[in-house]
């Protein structure tokens, strides 16, 4: 299984999530309301009796009907509209040309409907089916005054929703952003994040108590992870120094017997000091792969290839291959965030992999940059006989070995040096790989293996 932080999502996607929220809440919001008025309008049109009309229908229904029965005496019908004038305050009209009205609104109507033509409103008097004229109610607003105001009143009304809902979903997504840029940080290796809400203060009415509450348990979540880290460190700490303490003084104890032994018993002290440098090799990678699963990474900005080549100059020893920096085509300026030590220690993998694996003493060990706008790449290429492709799926698992016949002489490891590389790329938000060389025969010439890590 793979262990180590995983890249989290960063830049304008991710930043960008708190505005769409607030999008979403204000969009559902007004669409919430308008749905609750056209339900509740429905509701009120489906429910009332069949038959019924409502008052101003039937006042407006009495009208026609005594003007239609008094059509033939104008003195009687001008009465009529006299008083309707006088009772309401409104510039009410008889037209006795039924042309004012449209074509269809003459005929098959018995109450006539209303019709409206931007400036009047015509109530029809219909007799037996045919329109006799109208009642005019004239506007005394000019043109189309009275669909602007009702325009302007949705619009205003629109406006005040939107400012209310802006200001809920921002009471809402705002607590939320700050819970997740602490998650982030956490998450980066800033154990001390924290969501600076006031988890102790309920009842606050700038933030609701259920995102209180969230706020709060992170916190605590937090507190307790970092109570377990840092004990953990402290931990490693003294483990690394109580163990190879008592290495340290094995080995003295080995160089001095080394002196007074006999070359049978000089053989078996080499072998005995090369397991004890394989305990101190296994304790350093164990130690750095619990350092770097534990997000303890401290991150700064170095140029690439002069850290390199002073990185190679202190792994070349007299017994091993020379490494040979190719660094054709890359600037001087080619900067990477990254915690030096923990890249130090993956690089130094790389080259023992690539020396305890076949690679021809002879030649040398070729360590290569690539790099584009997004990432960049440290590769260490050998001459051996290249990996088995049956290990290439599992060449970063804990434990996996290559096979001693393939490098005979030499060992293969303790099978936690590329474990402990792909713990440290990904502790960086970047990944491990692995693959054959071939020539163009199709004959493998080597093997490739680095490391990918995210530009700065």
């Amino acid at each position: 299984m793979r262990c180590g932080p995983q890249p989290m999502r960063c830049g304008p996607q991710r930043r960008g999530w708190s505005a769409r929220l607030k999008t979403r809440l204000l969009l559902w919001f007004v669409a919430a309301i308008l749905l609750a008025f056209a339900v509740s309008s429905l509701t009120v049109s489906v429910t009332r009796p069949e038959g019924t009309e409502f008052p101003a229908q039937i006042v407006a229904k009495h009208v026609q009907n005594k003007l239609a029965q008094k059509w033939e005496d104008p003195r009687a019908c001008a009465a009529i509209v006299h008083d309707l004038r006088e009772a309401t305050g409104l510039d009410f009209s008889l037209e006795r040309d039924p042309n004012v009205l449209p074509k269809r609104r003459r005929r098959g109507h018995a109450t006539g409907g209303v019709v409206f033509d931007g400036t009047t409103t015509y109530v029809p008097i219909v007799r037996d089916g045919e329109a006799l004229g109208a009642l005019a109610l004239r506007s005394s607003a000019p043109g189309a005054a009275g669909p602007i105001r009702l325009l302007f009143g949705l619009f205003m009304g629109g406006l005040v929703l939107s400012a209310v809902a802006r200001k809920v979903a921002k009471r809402i997504s705002s607590p939320l952003e700050q819970i997740a840029q602490a998650a982030e940080r956490f998450g980066t290796g800033d154990l001390a994040a924290r969501t600076g809400i006031d988890t102790a203060a309920r009842g606050s009415r700038h933030i609701a108590d259920e995102v209180r509450e969230v706020a709060y348990s992170f916190d605590e979540m937090a507190g307790r992870i970092e109570r377990v880290v840092r004990d953990q460190r402290e931990l490693l700490a003294a483990i690394s120094h109580e163990i190879r303490s008592p290495l340290g003084r094995a080995r003295v104890g080995l160089e001095m017997a080394r002196e007074e032994a006999t070359e049978v018993h000089g053989e078996r002290l080499a072998a005995i000091d090369r397991e004890l440098r394989e305990v101190d090799a296994i304790l350093g990678d164990l130690l750095a792969a619990a350092r770097a699963g534990l997000s303890d990474v401290r991150l700064e900005t170095i140029p690439v290839l002069p850290w390199l080549r002073s990185r190679l100059a202190t792994l070349s020893r007299p017994d091993m291959p020379e490494l040979e920096l190719d660094d054709d085509g890359i600037e001087l300026d080619v900067t990477v965030s990254c915690d030096k030590a923990l890249l130090g220690r993956a690089l130094e993998n790389l080259v023992n992999n690539a020396v305890a694996h076949g690679h021809a003493t002879n030649e040398p060990i070729t360590v290569r940059v690539e790099h584009d706008a997004r990432e960049l790449r440290i590769v260490v290429r050998d001459r051996g006989p290249g990996i088995p492709e049956e290990l290439l799926p599992r060449m970063f698992e804990p434990f996996v070995k290559g096979d001693k016949a393939r490098t005979p002489g030499r060992g293969v490891g303790t099978g936690l040096g590329l474990a402990l590389v792909l713990r440290i790329a990904e502790a960086h938000g970047g990944k491990a790989f692995a693959k054959n060389r071939s020539d163009v025969t199709g004959k493998v010439v080597g093997a490739e293996v680095g490391i990918v890590l995210p530009r700065s």
